[in-house]
């Protein structure tokens, strides 16, 4: 179903120069679904639904532990439309998004991580730029695992501009960067790029993913892909359309939707996260927050309701963003921050709802997965 969307991604971050105001508009809407797929095939490889699950690439084959019957993996590995870790045990991701790389602290993700770690969260998502150091995004990546987080990286430096998508998949083939994700490869996501390209048709929406994810697999990278809709990460219609083409193509992969939708209504997230899950998409919602962007306020987004079918559907969400950078946009008029300092004491509004006082937030439904809480399978 198509939808009216904003131009520009929450959390004024989503400028690749640093945590500034985003244009606005309309946009207009995305390209109709009516043509997806139905019933998402698991791609070439297969991803199984036992222990040991083989990704599209085929490289992550499974490894009996042992004794209990545990069938352990190399790492994350989605299975059907769920993500699954190393030890076989289904995790439905709970967390927020995080500008690191914008850390007037530095790099490293503390005392930011701490904090998140006390809502409960599973994951977070680390905002990054290629221009960083192979050497300190090990740094951050380890930095969240010590805080039992499910570390998810992303590249901000082509958000909304779809030709600079190659120049993302060269900083992740890089020798030096392929060997932090493979020293991290069993706790580890990896997000090609935030919210890459505006206006994308679908035919190159998918020749281009399926090139950046052919050029990162031949390269070694065997973690699982999260991979963003185009129009500023809001275009399910085409994760809908072309999703389960990319799913054939390599199925371990998650398909990102950032619900910064000018229509928020519960009923329009109910609608969208049902018929994703009617065609087995590997579905996360990558970003949210109170309203959209394009006119803030004028625009409110229905969280709750999102907060309650994700827990229906099974469906991993992170909210943008925690706060320690504060974020551009709206900053007049209901500011995406979740926290007003960044701490877990300073959570407020919105914010404190997602993140702890909601029946549905992330610390009453967040399971952290017992690989990443004690680093073994049993």
């Amino acid at each position: 179903m198509a939808l009216s969307l904003s131009a520009g991604c929450g959390g004024g971050a989503d400028d690749p120069q640093g945590p500034g105001d985003e244009a606005t508009g309309s946009g207009g809407g995305a390209s109709g679904a009516g043509g997806a797929t139905t019933g998402a095939t698991s791609g070439a490889g297969g991803a199984t639904s036992g222990g040991g699950a083989t990704t599209g690439s085929g490289a992550t084959s499974g490894t009996g532990t042992g004794g209990g019957g545990v069938e352990e993996t190399t790492g994350f590995s989605v299975r059907g439309r769920f993500l699954h870790d190393r030890c076989g045990e289904k995790v439905l991701l709970r967390g927020v998004n995080e500008m690191v790389v914008w850390l007037s602290s530095g790099t490293d993700g503390l005392p930011e991580f701490e904090e998140i770690a006390k809502t409960g969260a599973n994951t977070v998502r680390i905002v990054w730029l290629t221009e960083e150091s192979p050497a300190d995004l090990d740094v951050a990546i380890t930095n969240a695992l010590s805080q039992k987080l499910i570390p998810i990286v992303e590249l901000h430096d082509a958000t909304g501009k779809w030709e600079l998508l190659p120049t993302l998949v060269d900083y992740w083939t890089r020798p030096d960067v392929v060997g932090v994700i493979k020293k991290h490869e069993q706790s580890l996501l990896v997000n090609i790029g935030n919210e890459v390209g505006d206006e994308v048709d679908n035919a190159a929406w998918e020749a281009g993913y399926k090139q950046a994810i052919t050029r990162m697999r031949e390269a070694g990278v065997t973690v699982p892909l999260v991979i963003d809709a185009s129009k500023w990460g809001q275009n399910i219609d085409q994760l809908q359309a072309v999703g389960p083409a990319l799913v054939a193509h390599d199925a371990n992969i998650l398909l990102s939707v950032h619900m910064w939708w000018t229509d928020g209504s519960g009923a329009t997230i109910t609608r969208e996260l049902e018929e994703s899950v009617a065609l087995n998409l590997p579905l996360m919602v990558g970003e949210f927050a109170q309203h959209a962007v394009y006119e803030c306020g004028q625009h409110p987004f229905d969280y709750k309701t999102l907060l309650a079918k994700s827990v229906e559907l099974e469906v991993g969400w992170l909210a943008w963003s925690w706060g320690a950078v504060e974020n551009g946009d709206c900053k007049d008029d209901g500011p995406f921050d979740m926290t007003t300092d960044g701490t877990f004491a300073g959570l407020t509004g919105w914010g404190r709802e997602v993140a702890v006082t909601d029946q549905n937030s992330i610390q009453n439904t967040s399971v952290r997965p017992r690989s990443i809480e004690t680093g073994a399978c049993r």
